[in-house]
C-alpha cells in the first residue's frame, strides 16, 4: 500500500492507531465536501472514481462537528452496504430548530480493485478530536477515522 496525497483542501494528520483528518474549505458545505473527499481518498484513487451512480444522503445533528460524524458515517454505512466508492459530493447545510441539517449527493461508482487501487479501510469516524471551526477566512473540520 503506497501513502497517498490528500486532495486540495485536506491534509492528514498524525495519530498513533488511526487517521487524522482536517479539512479546509471557504464556506462549510466545501469544508466537509473535502473531508468526504479526503476520507474516500485514504481508502481508493479518488481520481479513478466515475460518477455512474448517485447516492442521496441526509443527515440531522445538533452541532456542526457532530452532524460531521453523522455525514461521514453515512457515507461510510453507504459503501459498506452497496459496495459504492464515492470521488465528488454536492452537499447543503441549514440551520434548522436547535440543530443542523445536511442534505447531500455522492457521486461515485461499484468498487473496482483494478481500478481504484485500494488502500485502508476504514471502518468509522470517531469523536476524538472532533470539531467545526470557522476563522477569518475558511472554515476548518477535523475529526479521527478509525482503520
Amino acid at each position: 500500500m503506497s501513502e497517498r496525497e490528500p486532495p486540495p483542501g485536506v491534509e492528514y494528520l498524525d495519530h498513533r492507531a488511526d487517521i487524522g483528518l482536517r479539512a479546509r474549505g471557504s464556506t462549510v458545505e466545501e469544508a466537509f465536501e473535502r473531508a468526504a473527499a479526503g476520507l474516500f481518498a485514504r481508502m481508493v484513487a479518488v481520481d479513478a472514481v466515475e460518477s455512474r451512480e448517485c447516492v442521496p444522503i441526509a443527515c440531522r445533528a445538533e452541532t456542526l462537528p457532530d452532524l460531521l460524524v453523522d455525514w461521514l458515517g453515512a457515507l461510510l454505512a453507504a459503501k459498506d452496504v452497496g459496495g459504492v466508492v464515492f470521488g465528488r459530493f454536492d452537499v447543503t447545510i441549514a440551520k434548522e430548530g436547535g440543530g443542523f441539517v445536511l442534505r447531500a449527493s455522492a457521486w461515485g461508482e461499484a468498487l473496482d480493485p483494478t481500478r481504484h487501487d485500494p488502500g485502508v479501510e476504514v471502518k468509522g469516524v470517531s469523536l476524538l478530536g472532533l470539531s467545526a471551526v470557522q476563522d477569518r477566512t475558511e472554515w476548518v473540520v477535523t475529526c479521527v477515522v478509525d482503520v
